[in-house]
């Protein structure tokens, strides 16, 4: 018998989107939700404006405005088998245990899609980097891929810029080793950035940089492109690629979004087979970018070493 447990929902729904997750730094949409799509209305273009207008009355123009829909992807927990045996006094303990593995693979699977639903699209919106080469990090990629450089991610400021992007709430998400990149080659200038404001580093962190605050994210949960001359942004579960590239994705709060419908834990109790009962879980979740045009979320994806 599947049966819904409330509290074990709401424990998985109060740590679905941790304080300290990438994935909080963005609106969210989980309002709009009607059976596990996303309805969200997206205002249309924002009217003229003329100096000194010589026409009067102006010609009145309706505004369009358009349904920004997109399904939830379905995200399922492998179920886990607790034996009678093992509940004998200790069955709270490890029930606990178990919800709370299915509670961080479902999150660092849906983090991992989360960055690929935000993921920068099309030439004007995507860098490649250029320092020194180093070897690939990317699972299943050879070779070898161009380092960051700090160079790279001021020119990735100046595009956000361009795009009137606020200051303030603009974030970094960085595979790990694309952060120690400038951890090992640029600690100098980083210490140099640290005492003029633009950048905050404490214990041999970096905190915010250009007003960026800092992700990172290990080398089996990170985004990452094709080598096409327009990188193609990858699946998170896509065939390994040698040519594939690491990419940090810089993004502000308000131009990503999040959506999170059903939650559900699952308890089939007293199966004979299994002397025991089976748990497993279930989450919907989905996300995009806030603007079908992609302002304010721009990456910078590895370049083939030479």
């Amino acid at each position: 018998m599947a049966i819904l447990t409330e509290v074990w929902a709401k424990d998985i729904a109060e740590n679905l989107f941790p304080d300290n997750s990438f994935m909080g730094q963005s609106r969210d949409s989980s309002m709009w939700v009607k059976n596990d799509k996303i309805h969200r209305p997206q205002a249309g273009s924002p009217p003229e404006v003329v100096r000194n207008r010589s026409t009067v009355p102006a010609t009145a123009v309706k505004r369009t405005d358009s349904d920004n829909a997109y399904e939830l992807d379905e995200f399922t927990s492998t179920p886990t088998v607790i034996q009678d045996i093992e509940e004998i006094e200790t069955s709270y303990n490890k029930r606990q245990s178990v919800l709370y593995n299915h509670i961080s693979e479902l999150n660092r699977k849906i983090a991992n899609w989360m960055a690929y639903y935000w993921a920068a699209e099309g030439s004007s919106n995507i860098l490649r980097t250029n320092g020194d080469d180093r070897a690939a990090n990317v699972p299943g990629a050879t070779g070898t891929r161009k380092m960051i450089l700090i160079e790279d991610i001021i020119k990735a400021k100046a595009l956000l810029d361009d795009m009137d992007i606020p200051a303030d709430g603009r974030n970094i998400l960085f595979p790990a080793h694309m952060y120690n990149d400038l951890l090992e080659k640029q600690w100098k200038d980083l210490v140099s950035l640290d005492k003029t404001g633009k950048a905050r580093l404490s214990n041999g962190q970096i905190l915010t940089l250009f007003g960026f605050n800092i992700w990172i994210r290990g080398k089996n949960n990170i985004l990452s492109y094709t080598n096409a001359a327009t990188p193609v942004v990858r699946q998170p579960d896509a065939s390994a690629l040698t040519t594939a590239n690491a990419a940090a994705l810089l993004w502000h709060k308000d131009f990503t979004e999040r959506a999170k419908g059903t939650i559900k834990v699952y308890a089939d109790e007293d199966k004979p087979e299994y002397y025991g009962s089976i748990f497993s879980t279930m989450a919907r979740a989905g996300g995009q970018k806030y603007y079908t045009d992609g302002r304010g979320v721009v990456a910078i994806v590895e370049q083939a070493g030479s």
